[in-house]
């Protein structure tokens, strides 16, 4: 979900949005924001520069960050990525994990007190629709 609030318009740039104008708490998960870096560095070339005034952003957004929990993640997803950010946000006691994943982590509903929501749906909520 990150990666497209940063490089489109769309439902996670307004959710990132709507933590700029603090009308939902922002808690970053480590191993999310170590993807995020690797992508757009990586994948997508953004200049260091750019990362590091992303990274400022975030770490000024953020409430929290989260370090990942001891131990391998129980697996749920069948992706390990996947089972250590779900992990992550329990370990957090997070109330939304947002994922903008086309195969849903896991599908989207709720799992040990989390609710896992797209960006679309977490708007709508936030709009009380």
């Amino acid at each position: 979900m990150l990666v497209s609030a940063f490089i489109a318009a769309g439902p996670p740039s307004r959710l990132l949005e709507e933590a700029i104008d603090a009308r939902l708490e922002l808690v970053l998960l480590e191993p999310v924001v170590a993807e995020l870096e690797r992508i757009l560095t990586g994948k997508l070339s953004f200049e260091l520069q750019r990362w590091r005034e992303i990274e400022a952003l975030l770490g000024e957004l953020a409430v929290e960050l989260v370090a990942a929990p001891a131990g391998a993640p129980e697996v749920v997803t069948g992706d390990p990525d996947d089972d250590l950010i779900l992990a992550c946000a329990i370990t957090a006691r997070v109330e939304v994990l947002v994922s903008g994943n086309r195969k849903p982590l896991p599908p989207v509903g709720e799992r040990d007190g989390v609710r896992i929501l797209t960006p679309q749906a977490l708007l709508a909520e936030l709009r009380g629709e």
